[in-house]
């Protein structure tokens, strides 16, 4: 679906409801965390959101990042909850979402899933990366043949070549285990020993094997009016993601005149996933 201008705004104050929530919890359990992906781009050039983003993106050392998992649910409030494959046995993906259950954001992708739908931020834990060739090998295709297995019960068109059909097929046959399958990609370099290289897990393919240097300590940006933490060379690391990243406007091929194209094809700022669910 498109949303307008003035659609995005009333989403984007839920999530920086959500956000703010997910910055209290960091402060409380001293988490360290940083703005990355287009939530660092819009701090870097417009103190806030970047126009027409349709998220919050943040990155945790996994060390902190499990400390979220654990003991981050019981100081949020009940509006909020932190999804992940251990929260919900049946979510697919490697990183967290920190959820408002008032919400909808419902995703297509996602609609053979028994699972929370609102409107979220997403989380990713930041992992050691191999700098051997070999291991980055078996690592990447280890992590191919996970999302393979796990995309067999995500919803695709029935018009999909036959080989993927068959492919996703022969997965199943290697690993039985769904749930295994997920978990397994979830922590595929969560023992990684270091190497001065990160990977943000579930992040972009370019994310791969980044100097550790680029997060650093980080240093403090406003957000929206918020004190944030931002990797300690922004900039290094957004051309590292973007390349020429003070000319690129990341929502632009989503563009459609005055709107912008989602991946949700319903969302709601005050109807539940759960009650959109009830009277589908």
């Amino acid at each position: 679906m498109n949303l307008t201008y003035e659609q995005m705004k009333e989403m984007n104050m839920v999530q920086l409801g959500i956000f703010r929530q997910f910055v209290s919890v960091c402060e409380e359990l001293n988490l360290k965390y940083y703005m990355i992906h287009g939530s660092l781009l819009g701090t870097i050039r417009y103190d806030g959101f970047f126009p027409f983003d349709d998220d919050i993106d943040v990155a945790m050392p996994r060390k902190d990042y499990n400390t979220l998992l654990q003991y981050g649910q019981d100081l949020l409030s009940d509006r909020y909850f932190i999804q992940s494959y251990k929260s919900e046995n049946r979510y697919p993906l490697p990183f967290a979402k920190i959820r408002d259950c008032n919400t909808s954001f419902i995703q297509p992708i996602m609609q053979n899933l028994s699972i929370n739908q609102g409107i979220y931020i997403d989380v990713f834990p930041l992992d050691n990366y191999p700098n051997g060739r070999f291991k980055k090998l078996v690592c990447n295709l280890k992590n191919r043949f996970y999302g393979i297995r796990i995309s067999e019960r995500l919803h695709y068109s029935d018009k999909q070549p036959f080989w993927k059909k068959s492919l996703r097929g022969i997965t199943k046959i290697i690993c039985p285990s769904w749930e295994k399958a997920v978990q397994k990609r979830a922590e595929l370099y969560s023992n990684i020993r270091e190497t001065g290289l990160v990977i943000t897990v579930g992040g972009k393919t370019n994310e791969r094997g980044v100097d550790q240097c680029l997060f650093g300590e980080g240093y403090s940006h406003k957000f929206e009016n918020m004190d944030v933490v931002c990797p300690s060379k922004s900039e290094d690391y957004l051309n590292v993601i973007y390349e020429d990243f003070e000319h690129y406007n990341p929502a632009e091929e989503y563009m459609r005149g005055d709107t912008v194209k989602i991946s949700a094809d319903y969302v709601s700022c005050k109807i539940s996933y759960k009650e959109y669910m009830e009277n589908k």
